[in-house]
């Protein structure tokens, strides 16, 4: 018995499905609900996408089954959000492939559980998605240098400044040539990015920044 994100699902013979679920017991994986396509079938119901459950399993040959599923959350405004469920869409495909099966990780659980019911309540969607990307990241132990230039150790000043990727962090215009690939960060793009780190999402929603950042940013 576990929670669970409903993260995909795919049709199997002519009345089955497998889900792909994100759940706290186990982290990502797959299970089968036989009949779950047939008109009758409450668990195929339950197990929409994106919905948050309890779901009762037993051990199968190759894959874990379905004995039942209690609803948990089904967020009715992702329905008719285009928005928001192109976002959250996003989110559960970045988590199914980004985490390894049968590993199991509480913060991810609950960052992505919390996101999907702001994302439902019509929280802004691409604030939300950023802050979900460099959470999920720092969960899964990676965490930007954003004060520091990771090449020669110097403070990072109040100056357009990269993002590199391969060094993990911003740096500074004079170590910038050691990476051709590193991406422009305007000032403003720096302080969302060090707020998001320092404050969290709340602070984060009360920021407005304008088009080149934001694409910076993303």
């Amino acid at each position: 018995r576990t929670e669970a994100v409903v993260l995909r699902r795919r049709d199997l013979g002519e009345a089955d499905r497998i889900y792909d679920i994100f759940s706290v017991r186990s982290g990502r994986k797959s299970i089968i609900a036989k009949g779950a396509r047939k008109a009758e079938s409450r668990n195929g119901r339950s197990l929409d996408l994106l919905n948050r459950v309890v779901v009762h399993l037993y051990r199968g040959r190759s894959l874990d089954g379905v004995r039942g599923v209690e609803t948990v959350a089904t967020h009715p405004g992702l329905r008719d959000g285009l928005q928001a469920f192109a976002a959250a869409s996003y989110l559960a495909d970045l988590v199914r492939v980004m985490t390894q099966e049968d590993e199991p990780n509480e913060r991810v659980y609950a960052l992505l559980a919390e996101t999907l019911a702001l994302l439902s309540d019509r929280v802004d969607p691409w604030s939300l998605t950023r802050y979900f990307e460099y959470a999920f990241l720092e969960a899964s132990g990676f965490q930007a240098q954003l004060h520091e230039c990771p090449t020669c150790r110097e403070a990072i000043t109040e100056q357009a400044n990269a993002f590199s990727v391969r060094e993990g962090g911003v740096i500074c215009p004079r170590c910038r040539a050691s990476d051709p690939g590193a991406v422009a960060l305007s000032v403003n793009a720096q302080k969302y990015l060090r707020t998001m780190q320092r404050d969290g999402l709340r602070r984060l929603l009360s920021l407005q920044l304008d088009e080149a950042s934001r694409q910076q940013v993303e």
